[in-house]
């Protein structure tokens, strides 16, 4: 019997891949849906999945939308903090629900609803889209090489061509305003959001890539998981659109411009423009440091999906919806860590070609 996964904002950039993965598994029953008719019609036909309109703002559309729903993949950003609609209905109608959302607050806050979700028998994930999605999964791989881990870098990298929506776009430049936390030399350091840059090795295609310090969950969860210090970096694959980013907040830093986030249309378009140009690659590395036997240890993990970035970039939702299909998962309310393993992640990436790299 098949079970029906319905993709709110299926006609969107992950979306549509995640609904193109998922139809062709026969025990999922593929679904699209959202406000935007034409866009959901269109990509319905030419996929030859149902498309619903749905709008979430509205508990009467959205409860229509979920009747007979197994699990909702929710792909519509920005995903806001306090703003669990979505989510809330699912963990009380029993219907597994996984979110592309990227924003440390917004991610960690679903938490708040994990008594709803037990009541109701469904596991909630937030954070699918989000590199900690990965990157958690890759500090498991070499941790237990250690007997004491004291601080961890994340490094990630997405491809120019590599569509990064809107909402993306706006979360990024809203970095600009918030102060980030590294670990640096055995203490932690606060310091204003995508600035001191440094050269990031990562395999093959991208190389040495210089990434700017920003805020992530991984400083929240991995550091609580391993009890370490974490430093998270991130940046464009293009120098232009990375100096055009950092120029961006230092004037938002001298006051120049109030709000960074304003300007997510201009530089998206400007994005888009230059699409032509770069990879469509995704990248993550993970370096740990510790001791073993009382003598200092470092160890790193890689990640590099050279061609097809944006659907390895899909393969934390579709691999739960996938494990929930198979009976597995816990009822609660979860960041996207620790819910999948190396295996879990490699069995979706078959088709794939994906370069992992432990040193």
């Amino acid at each position: 019997m098949t079970k029906k996964v319905l993709i709110l904002g299926g006609y969107g950039t992950c979306g549509r891949r995640i609904a193109e993965i998922l139809r062709q598994d026969p025990q999922a029953e593929c679904i699209i849906g959202g406000r935007d008719l034409s866009r959901g019609r269109d990509v319905s036909a030419m996929l030859g999945v149902p498309f619903v309109a749905v709008d979430m703002q509205r508990q009467s559309s959205l409860n229509a939308a979920l009747e007979d729903v197994f699990a909702v993949v929710n792909t519509c950003g920005p995903f806001r903090p306090h703003d669990y609609m979505v989510a809330e209905r699912c963990a009380r109608r029993g219907v597994h629900y996984v979110d592309m959302a990227d924003e440390t607050s917004y991610i960690l806050g679903m938490q708040a609803l994990a008594a709803r979700a037990i009541e109701g028998g469904a596991t909630v994930v937030s954070g699918a889209g989000s590199a900690v999605a990965f990157s958690t999964v890759l500090a498991a791989v070499v941790a237990p090489a250690f007997d004491v881990i004291t601080d961890i870098e994340v490094a990630t990298l997405s491809g120019n061509r590599n569509p990064r929506g809107l909402a993306s776009m706006r979360a990024l430049l809203a970095t600009q305003n918030r102060p980030a936390r590294i670990y640096e030399r055995g203490a932690w350091h606060e310091v204003p959001g995508y600035t001191k840059g440094r050269t990031v090795a990562l395999p093959r295609p991208f190389g040495r890539r210089r990434l700017y310090v920003t805020d992530a969950p991984e400083i929240e969860i991995l550091g609580r998981h391993y009890g370490a210090g974490v430093t998270y970096r991130t940046g464009f694959e293009l120098t232009v659109l990375n100096r055009a980013h950092a120029w961006l907040g230092a004037l938002s830093r001298l006051g120049v411009i109030a709000d960074p986030a304003r300007l997510a249309t201009g530089l998206h378009m400007a994005h888009r423009g230059l699409r032509r140009f770069g990879k469509a690659a995704f990248g993550v590395r993970v370096v740990l440091r510790g001791e073993r036997g009382g003598q200092p240890l470092v160890r790193s993990a890689a990640l590099v999906a050279p061609d097809d970035g944006l659907s390895v970039l899909c393969t934390p939702a579709v691999a739960l919806v996938r494990k929930w299909m198979a009976g597995a998962g816990e009822p609660g309310a979860f960041a996207c860590s620790g819910l999948l393993t190396l295996s879990d992640m490699t069995h979706e990436w078959t088709m794939r070609q994906v370069v992992l790299q432990l040193s």
